[in-house]
């Protein structure tokens, strides 16, 4: 590894992003592409893997939501903490389409966002349909908004939008969108029923994967799916090449290296 692509970073801003979600902002010269991922070492914490959801004007930013010790160490940090990335690491997504359309469920609108950033930066813009359990759940509504992309909302209680999951919006929209590209990030069981909607109707894609990652870089093999590692294949795949992989959606490894079936 070169000493590049390791830094420390300070924090300048945290703002709310939805209920126990934050986006941080870190004053780094780091330059990611949508899709990749830094390592994020809390010291005296944990390091985990966390998805870029802002990149611009030497700051990177972070959407992260309170799932265990480590995320809600980083949502307790205040302005002036620091702490050390690594990377960017990873395959990102690939900038081919002409009018995208994106799938978040819950806190997997933060890669997407960086995504919907660069390619309105291109001058494209399209559409992302935004699912969560619940109205306090949905995240980064306002900032897909404002940067010119049709926003389609869809709860599981029905409190806001459409009541149903993303993936049922989805398949309700692709009768009235035009589309030649779908991209897709959030809980896998999600990422599963999307893409075979897209493939329903020969729509290609790609969709970012979540795997325990312990170093980030191919070495420790915890991030495994049959043969492939996401911090090095991935973690952004084609549905083609997902589709071949017996254990998406199926199946995941725990701490131990253990398959466990995926909920």
């Amino acid at each position: 590894m070169s000493p590049e692509t390791v830094s420390v970073s300070r924090l300048i801003q945290k703002k709310n992003a939805a209920k126990d979600c934050f986006s941080l902002f870190f004053e780094s010269q780091i330059q990611s592409s949508p899709g990749q991922f830094l390592m994020i070492w809390i010291p005296g914490v944990d390091e985990i893997p966390m998805s870029v959801s802002h990149c611009r004007n030497g700051t990177i930013g972070l959407t992260v939501k309170v799932l265990g010790e480590a995320t809600e160490a980083l949502c307790n940090l205040e302005e002036g903490d620091r702490v050390r990335f690594r990377g960017p690491f990873g395959q990102g997504f690939k900038l081919e389409a002409k009018r995208p359309v994106l799938v978040a469920g819950g806190v997997g609108s933060a890669p997407l966002l960086l995504l919907a950033s660069t390619y309105s930066s291109m001058g494209v813009k399209g559409d992302a349909i935004i699912g969560a359990k619940s109205k306090d759940e949905l995240t980064l509504i306002q900032e897909f908004e404002n940067l010119g992309w049709n926003v389609y909302i869809a709860t599981d209680d029905g409190s806001n939008g459409f009541k149903g999951t993303a993936s049922d919006l989805l398949e309700k929209k692709l009768k009235v969108l035009t589309l030649d590209f779908l991209y897709t990030c959030g809980p896998e069981k999600m990422l599963f029923e999307v893409i075979r909607i897209a493939e329903s109707v020969n729509l290609p894609g790609q969709a970012a994967l979540e795997r325990l990652m312990k170093c980030g870089i191919g070495i420790c093999g915890s991030c495994a799916i049959n043969q492939k590692l996401v911090c090095r294949d991935g973690p952004v795949f084609d549905f083609k090449e997902l589709r071949k992989i017996s254990e998406f959606g199926k199946a995941k490894r725990d701490a131990a290296g253990r398959l466990r079936p995926s909920v």
